[in-house]
């Protein structure tokens, strides 16, 4: 469930995202993303995106399930990508919106052996018309992994060693991928992705 202001949107998908800094800040930062199903009713698209909602330490953490019980919470919005932060998205005419939101509490729980988020907070935003009001959210869904950047890295095995500290890599498949820049040019993205047992790495 995506609630915002007791209107329940169905999920579209919801993932964890991850990147690992070995060398200054000696951390995997754990971020998510979790999207409503389009309609045609409403083509606002609300979404909830963020590059850190984790911090994990090295031999913190074995499997990324093990993030299970974790709690976290902040009252004041966090501007810092390097914190624990939330940003509430929509689509407006042809552009994207974005606020952040406050009164966080993000649990994650293991129900039958998967794992699932609980989210709840405030948002100030326009997200209902053009005047500012504070929005209510709340998310429960089931979660998957989907990919870790490694950064800097000489090859695989490179990668794996990189990333073992802080999650063993054996569940994580080596992935480059081609992406084709607005210029036209095309780069490589490097990252481990999670093998899911159901094959499909996104989709709750």
């Amino acid at each position: 469930m995506f609630i915002i202001n007791d209107h329940c949107y169905e999920i579209e998908h919801a993932f964890l995202d991850a990147q690992l800094d070995d060398e200054e800040k000696k951390c995997l930062y754990i971020g998510i993303v979790i999207h409503v199903k389009k309609t045609e009713e409403d083509k606002r698209n609300p979404a909830i995106i963020s590059d850190t909602i984790l911090i994990i330490k090295k031999n913190e953490i074995k499997q990324w399930q093990d993030i299970s019980g974790k709690i976290i919470e902040w009252e004041k919005f966090q501007k810092n990508i390097w914190k624990p932060y939330l940003q509430f998205w929509y689509d407006y005419k042809k552009t994207h919106r974005s606020n952040f939101v406050y009164n966080v509490k993000i649990e994650f729980l293991n129900i039958d052996n998967e794992i699932y988020v609980k989210i709840k907070g405030l948002c100030d935003s326009k997200f209902n018309g053009k005047e500012m009001e504070t929005l209510s959210i709340e998310i429960k869904t089931k979660i998957n992994f989907h990919s870790i950047h490694i950064g800097n890295h000489k090859n695989e095995d490179d990668a794996r060693n990189k990333l073992n500290p802080y999650l063993e890599s054996e569940n994580f498949i080596y992935k480059i991928t081609d992406v084709k820049l607005p210029d036209g040019t095309i780069s490589k993205i490097i990252s481990l992705e999670y093998k899911n047992k159901n094959g499909n790495r996104r989709l709750v």
